[in-house]
């Protein structure tokens, strides 16, 4: 139609022109020059629209003369007013339509550059039958989406069959190998593995409640084999309810996660090597913790032997001195066991974890530590702490971390005044692990550095405890902090949600 326009104006004008100046009829035939302006509006730029609705004008003046020469009647004159007047208004809004159309065409050319170029992969879908679904549910009093699933599983897979893909951009397509739009739509669903469906109810629950954004991630197998972690956004317009336009917005972070994957494998690298590093320092202390268990062994032998030399042999003592091997032979076991769980490298193992237990056998460890160094301990655990979830080696690594360097801080104060507090409390939702010590505090100005990588203000450290210390404790869900008032000593504490599950 637009490409007729021009002429169907001009055919127009023409016609207005030769009526107005060869007639007599009174009534404002000008007046239809306006149809000329509307036209106008298909093929003319915002200055040709004021060029066409001035020379409309003229013509409706020229016409006027034309018809009525030096006689000017006062009723001509009138229409011919009126006539200029319907024209210049028609002319000056026409003229802010135009402007407002170039405005919205640019805003249009904008966001469909945006939505073809952008690096992320957008797919416009109409969820129209979706909603009527749910309409047809709510009108029926079903009140959750939990009702749906209960009654009709399949209704995850049904939806899916209901979402229809009205455009997508080059991302989109690329990412998916697909030739074009239609393509992509028929794809699509095939990408859903069965074990995908709790997400898809989830995206349901989200729209069920009229919730304008939806957030997750995915694993899709695609065409050729390769499995492909998404991330994607779902936005629904705030102004379109009837699920008319949903943009889902998709990322592919699988290079992201593999990169992330690659970079806790190393942090658990360097966390074994820390703890077999600690455990070196330890040497002494752990072989006196053998020897201990070891020679009551022998002791025990010894003494269960004598009463069998007897000419009558005690029984009775014998079996106590062989209880007492056994009592001891197993503390040795038990203390192997832990040591070895500390230097064994291995995967997380994440389990129900008593954090009492956990301080009690680290504080066992440590034991002769404490005695070399003169250390009075207190012990405050709480009673019924809750358990938490996590890997019980790399707890007892946080712990261990954190009493050595409260021993060691104390190693320059005097023996009257190393007391080191280890204590446990249940709060609101996590359980609350304190160390505290004597020594002479944390100055100020590298308090803030404390659990960098690398930090360290002893001369031989590493400068890696804290900082493990921090990233296991994140990875359980919890944080570390530290304060110290210079002179008074430092209390390290933790906390770890008591609340998470078994992932």
């Amino acid at each position: 139609m637009a490409r007729f326009a021009p002429l169907a104006a001009a055919v127009i004008a023409v016609a207005v022109f030769i009526l107005d100046t060869l007639t007599t009829f009174d009534i404002a035939i000008a007046v239809l020059y306006v149809v000329v302006v509307l036209l106008a509006l298909n093929f003319a730029g915002k200055i040709e629209l004021v060029a066409i609705g001035a020379g409309c004008m003229g013509l409706t003046l020229l016409s006027f003369l034309l018809s009525h020469g030096h006689q000017l009647p006062a009723d001509s004159i009138g229409r011919c007013l009126v006539s200029l007047a319907a024209i210049g208004i028609t002319t000056f809004l026409a003229f802010r339509v135009k402007a407002a159309i170039g405005i919205l065409a640019d805003s249009e050319q904008r966001y469909r550059s945006i939505f073809l170029a952008t690096g992320v992969g957008i797919l416009q879908m109409d969820f129209t039958g979706l909603k009527n679904a749910f309409d047809r549910y709510k009108s029926n009093n079903v009140q959750r989406i939990d009702d749906i699933e209960r009654r009709e599983p399949g209704f995850a897979r049904s939806a899916l069959k209901m979402f229809k893909l009205t455009n997508a951009n080059n991302t989109a397509l690329n990412m998916f190998n697909a030739p074009n739009v239609g393509a992509l739509e028929l794809l699509l669903p095939s990408l859903v593995s069965e074990d995908m469906e709790g997400k898809v109810w989830k995206l349901l629950a989200s729209l069920w409640a009229g919730n304008q954004s939806y957030e997750a991630e995915a694993v899709l197998k695609m065409s050729d084999g390769r499995q492909l972690i998404f991330l994607y956004n779902v936005a629904v317009p705030f102004d379109r309810p009837a699920l008319d336009m949903v943009l889902i917005s998709i990322m592919d972070v699988t290079a992201r996660r593999e990169a992330e994957n690659e970079l806790h494998a190393a942090r658990s690298q360097l966390a074994h090597v820390a703890r077999v590093a600690t455990l070196g320092e330890l040497t002494v202390s752990i072989a006196h913790e053998l020897n201990q268990p070891l020679a009551a062994v022998v002791t025990n032998g010894g003494a269960g032997l004598r009463w069998l030399k007897r000419e009558v042999p005690d029984l009775t003592k014998v079996q106590s001195s062989m209880e007492s091997m056994v009592a001891d032979a197993t503390r040795a076991s038990d203390v192997i066991k832990h040591l070895r769980g500390l230097s064994v490298k291995s995967p997380p193992d994440p389990d129900n974890v008593d954090l009492n237990e956990v301080a009690e056998e680290t504080i066992t460890l440590l034991q002769r530590e404490i005695d070399i160094n003169q250390v009075s301990l207190r012990v405050d655990l709480a009673e019924d702490l809750p358990k938490v979830v996590g890997d019980r080696v790399q707890l007892q690594q946080v712990v261990l971390n954190l009493l050595l360097n409260a021993i060691q801080a104390m190693a320059h104060v005097p023996e009257s005044r190393r007391e080191l507090l280890v204590r446990s409390s249940r709060e609101e939702s996590a359980v609350l692990f304190s160390v505290h010590d004597t020594g002479p505090g944390i100055p100020p100005e590298i308090s803030s550095n404390l659990f960098d990588p690398f930090y360290t203000t002893k001369p031989d450290g590493m400068g890696m405890g804290l900082s493990i210390c921090r990233s296991i404790l994140t990875v359980h869900g919890g944080g570390i902090s530290a304060s110290s008032e210079p002179g008074a000593g430092t209390t390290f504490e933790f906390t770890i949600p008591f609340n998470r599950e078994i992932g």
